[in-house]
């Protein structure tokens, strides 16, 4: 296994946060040359693409090369690998290269792609979706653990919330309420509009109003005539952005009837819709039972309360999606991410077995 080692290992020398991965999307397409696959490319979003194996079905794996900003010294100390992206996510991304490398031309066609700027606009994987593609399912390399397979994500829709005042002097503040009290005001309300949309002891499954921004006020004697957030609001798999978003909408501008000396407008971006695979999915069943052949244990599949580029994909390309891979997910982003050698290695026998089930499920009968 020196060779899938050695893999993660110069991968992780090359320092690539985010829209700076042009090194390793080079180095990744000479070693997926090197290891058979054919048609190696990059794309106008600097993607790393390669294809391996013939026929039908057609399976997308999609890891990312770019991490966050931080450089962690890259050493091997024992069973342990360290290095920034060691867990987010170059070693899921370099399980799926090696895995697939393993298929030479059996009857699976494999798309590996691994994308750039997933830490930062997902353009990497927004390029991959508008070029197209006849895939039946696609995986996701994130960490989590050799035996355990993502099968959820939140989706998330962030919206902005602007009002504006009169304003008036600091020191007769009774006569007028500035625009930050106004601002807090309506974040009051939508946090108890959270709290009606909770489901007990289940995060997944519950409405997340978070305060990321605020900006307010200019001078130290003058209440603030205009009061600027920015709110993440996450959307559990029962929902739809479309609800959500009148929901908050509604409350907001409800608000707006009741104070009339304030001007309040709420504007939302794109969401990003919920996204949960179907159990009786191909891609499903067969990390299922991958899972329990190779590693001799029960599959553990979660649900996370994030959102990640299987959202976007699975919505938009209308495909079964998981996300999978080695690592330890809570040293995401830490300045001590590492990945064991053992649950790395595990990573590429559950991926090969997934395939050998893939192709099974999926023939024809």
């Amino acid at each position: 296994m020196q060779r899938e080692v050695q893999l993660l290992l110069d991968s992780l020398k090359v320092y690539s946060p985010s829209t700076k991965e042009a090194r390793l999307s080079a180095l990744l397409q000479r070693r997926m040359s090197s290891l058979g696959f054919r048609n190696v490319r990059t794309d106008a979003a600097g993607n790393a693409i390669g294809e391996i194996g013939s026929g039908r079905p057609h399976l997308l794996l999609c890891g990312h090369m770019d991490t966050v900003p931080g450089v962690i010294r890259v050493r091997q100390d024992g069973e342990k690998i360290y290095g920034r992206g060691a867990a987010d996510a170059k070693s899921p991304m370099c399980a799926m290269i090696c895995a697939a490398a393993s298929q030479g031309e059996k009857p699976l066609h494999v798309t590996m792609a691994c994308v750039t700027r997933e830490e930062g606009d997902s353009l990497g994987v927004h390029t991959l979706i508008d070029a197209g593609g006849d895939y039946d399912a696609a995986i996701f390399g994130e960490p989590g653990g050799a035996n355990k397979v993502a099968v959820g994500y939140r989706g998330r829709m962030e919206a902005a919330l602007t009002v504006t005042t009169t304003g008036g002097h600091a020191a007769s503040s009774w006569v007028r309420k500035s625009a930050v009290d106004h601002a807090l005001a309506v974040l009051s309300r939508l946090h108890d509009y959270e709290k009606r949309r909770t489901v007990k002891d289940d995060h997944y499954r519950s409405v997340n109003v978070s305060l990321t921004v605020i900006r307010g006020g200019s001078y130290s004697n003058v209440t603030p005539r205009r009061c600027r957030t920015v709110l993440d609001i996450r959307i559990p798999p029962d929902l739809t952005a479309q609800t959500v978003r009148s929901e908050v909408l509604g409350i907001s501008d409800d608000y707006a009837l009741q104070n009339p000396d304030a001007t309040v407008r709420m504007e939302f971006a794109e969401p990003t819709e919920p996204y949960e695979a179907p159990k009786d999915s191909a891609v499903v069943r067969a990390f299922q039972r991958s899972i329990l052949t190779s590693l001799q244990t029960r599959p553990v599949f979660t649900h996370k309360t994030g959102t990640g580029d299987m959202n976007t994909l699975a919505e938009r390309m209308k495909i079964p999606c998981v996300t999978y891979g080695p690592g330890d997910s809570r040293l995401e982003h830490t300045d001590h991410e590492y990945v064991e050698t053992g649950d790395y290695l595990n990573s590429i026998s559950v991926l090969k077995g997934v395939f050998r089930e893939f192709r099974t499920i999926s023939s024809p009968r």
